[in-house]
């Protein structure tokens, strides 16, 4: 490896210029107007790279998956998932013997939930998975946003299925479930190929390296509303007709704190792709309130539900002339519970965005070197 050494020079007020060797230059073929990239090292080095070499093809990346150390089809299940937020471009399923139905109906399902990967060869020892996907192609921010709406639809189809006591909704949201789990591995494969590779980043808009983290973060936060929503919609089933024991009143305070529970995510959201630290912290703020609100409706459907005459008139919490069955109670409980967890979720979305946005200067940080 030849070293040369170069002068830094300043062109203009602020910027710092190297030229580039001109045989280099000549034997790339790069001319005025070209893109190049810079990858940096760990050593302190400074890696550049041309659009050829970007576009090269890498070699493809194969494991192998030896089935019979898997101790049951769950465990295969989660190695494949594993090798596919890794980036494997081919993932081989080997056994001794032939693998049981149990385990190829595994692989199968698995499948279901992942995007671009598919079964290439199948024997009876053997299955071949190959996937086909560019994550270069998939903006992160576009990523992260679809997997909001598909939450966001989850939630609010969950619910109105309780407000409505609709069982057919209610399922329909319980179906979507696999529809978030596939985008969210897809962003953490994302998020995964950029952490490795610094081209990959710059190429899915990943400027600053601390942005992995924090949308890794921000993804688990959202695809924890998905698992919320299917909660609140399993609850909507399990309760049947015994929902339309709940009274007028306690409805609307439900239906309260759910629409602030979604206006809080939705802010989050914004706060996180707009650095906007006044409105994340706003967002904080109004989770608090929904969190001692939560509470005092809890305390209140508790002490409502044990009461006896007048209190169980059509326009307070309960339509019921006799106190209220208690798994009644811990499922109104628990969807209520679901429905304050979103918005705590959106408030930690809140807390990355402005740890994002005080990564740069601000109006309100000045960031210097001494």
């Amino acid at each position: 490896m030849t070293v040369e050494p170069r002068k830094i020079q300043r062109v203009g007020s602020s910027t710092l210029a190297v030229s580039l060797p001109s045989e280099w230059v000549k034997d790339t073929g790069l001319k005025k107007g070209d893109l190049i990239y810079f990858e940096e090292g760990e050593d302190a080095s400074l890696k550049l790279v041309t659009k050829t070499g970007i576009e090269r093809e890498k070699p493809m990346e194969t494991v192998e998956v030896y089935a019979d150390l898997c101790s049951d089809p769950m465990m295969l299940s989660r190695i494949l998932v594993g090798n596919y937020i890794l980036g494997r471009d081919v993932v081989k399923i080997v056994s001794k013997d032939r693998l049981t139905s149990e385990y190829v109906d595994a692989i199968r399902s698995t499948l279901r939930g992942l995007m671009g990967i598919a079964i290439m060869e199948e024997a009876p020892n053997h299955v071949v998975l190959q996937s086909s996907i560019d994550v270069t192609q998939f903006p992160i921010h576009t990523l992260l946003r679809r997997l909001f709406i598909i939450t966001s639809t989850m939630y609010k189809e969950a619910v109105d299925s309780f407000f409505d006591s609709n069982l057919v909704l209610a399922r329909d949201t319980i179906s979507r479930r696999k529809e978030a789990d596939t985008m969210f591995w897809v962003i953490v494969r994302l998020l995964d190929s950029a952490q490795r590779d610094k081209v990959t980043a710059t190429k899915i808009n990943i400027q600053n390296s601390m942005n992995v983290l924090w949308f890794r973060v921000a993804a688990h936060c959202l695809w924890g509303m998905a698992n919320w929503a299917e909660k609140i919609a399993n609850k909507v089933v399990a309760l049947g007709e015994n929902r339309k024991l709940i009274g007028d009143l306690l409805l609307s305070e439900v239906r309260h704190i759910s629409d602030e529970a979604f206006s809080i995510s939705h802010k989050a959201m914004n706060s996180l792709f707009s650095n906007d630290i006044e409105l994340a912290t706003k967002t904080i703020q109004e989770y608090e309130a929904i969190q001692k609100t939560e509470e005092e409706l809890q305390e209140k459907i508790c002490s409502h539900a044990y009461l006896q005459g007048k209190s169980f008139s059509v326009t307070k919490y309960f339509r019921s002339k006799t106190p209220i069955e208690p798994c009644v109670i811990a499922q109104l409980s628990f969807i209520l519970w679901s429905i304050r967890r979103r918005a705590e979720l959106g408030s930690e979305i809140a807390d990355i965005a402005i740890t994002k946005a005080l990564s740069k200067q601000t109006k309100i940080c000045n960031i210097a070197s001494e």
